[in-house]
């Protein structure tokens, strides 16, 4: 696909006329005492929940301050990945019910901070993108920040915009953080890194280079502004079910707004994760993801994307 200009700002919104979106619904968070803890043996009252959670606050405040540390420590990387399992991805969709503002930069910034504590997922209690806002399709493409890091990219989809996979070739283009290793896990030989889309390939036909709707464009496959390192288990096992309630909906006729933001912790060059957001125009369909850029029995170096078989 002919390479298309890029900005580090969504450079205009379609006129509105679309039909309104819902509240997204919010789980109930779980007591996690309850009721009040008894006293006992002369204790001061406190729960041993409350306990747990102040021990874990004074864990992930001395992991800050030596992530924030410039001497990168390869025991100090294990130790973490260790300490919040990140080997045990994969146990199922867990995720925490966060109120955020309504500031995207806000939100990401959190993200960026979270560790998986064996949670491939984490779902959000808020979109930023409205139906409404959109009236025909469009991609908006963020581009790059100035470290070459790939900036988040919204698009308004419809059945108009899928296309298939026959016709893709080989990629080529290395993402901030591209660093390829092969390792054995449980028995397995995995490759960690994939090129991952933001929006998927198959989403982007019949776009021209200024995101514009235009017949005859195959889809976004080795455009820069569209692709950042991101482990295979993340794309190939999790943020693939998400893309496929898109296809279903695009499918059967539905529109679709997707926004898709690589998260950056500080300056290192291999995202965290990636912030997935769908809003159908019909209620169709409506999601708010955090997906974290880990990969099974690997511990990952973020800042340079380096990676080592965990032991």
């Amino acid at each position: 696909m002919p390479s298309r200009k890029t900005s580090t700002k969504s450079k205009r919104s379609a006129p509105k006329g679309r039909v309104g979106s819902k509240t997204v619904p919010v789980k109930k968070r779980q007591s996690g005492s309850g009721g009040r803890a008894k006293k006992s043996n002369g204790s001061n009252g406190r729960s041993n929940f409350s306990f747990g959670r102040f021990l874990l606050l004074v864990v992930v405040t001395v992991v800050v301050v030596v992530a924030a540390r410039n001497d990168f420590d390869l025991q100090d990387m294990i130790s973490d990945f260790r300490r919040f399992n990140i080997w045990d991805l994969g146990g199922g969709d867990r995720g925490d019910d966060i109120a955020f503002s309504d500031d995207f930069y806000a939100k990401a910034d959190y993200l960026a901070l979270l560790y998986p504590e064996g949670r491939e997922v984490v779902y959000l209690d808020v979109v930023t993108i409205q139906a409404e806002d959109w009236e025909y399709e469009r991609l908006d493409i963020g581009g790059h920040d100035d470290l070459e890091r790939t900036l988040p990219i919204v698009a308004f989809l419809s059945e108009r915009n899928l296309g298939t996979a026959d016709e893709r070739e080989r990629q080529t283009h290395n993402p901030t953080g591209w660093q390829q290793n092969q390792h054995e896990v449980d028995g397995t030989s995995v490759w960690v890194k994939n090129r991952g889309h933001l929006i998927a390939y198959t989403f982007t036909f019949n776009f021209n280079a200024e995101g514009e709707f235009a017949y005859g464009y195959l889809g976004s496959e080795d455009e820069p502004a569209n692709l950042f390192t991101q482990t295979a288990h993340s794309n190939q096992f999790v943020m693939t079910r998400y893309e496929q309630q898109v296809r279903s909906v695009l499918a059967d006729g539905g529109e679709v707004v997707f926004k898709a933001a690589p998260i950056f912790r500080d300056d290192e060059l291999m995202a965290r994760g990636i912030w997935l957001q769908a809003v159908s125009t019909c209620d169709e369909l409506m999601f708010s993801v955090f997906i974290f850029n880990e990969q099974p029995g690997v511990v990952i170096d973020h800042e340079s994307g380096e990676n080592w078989l965990y032991e």
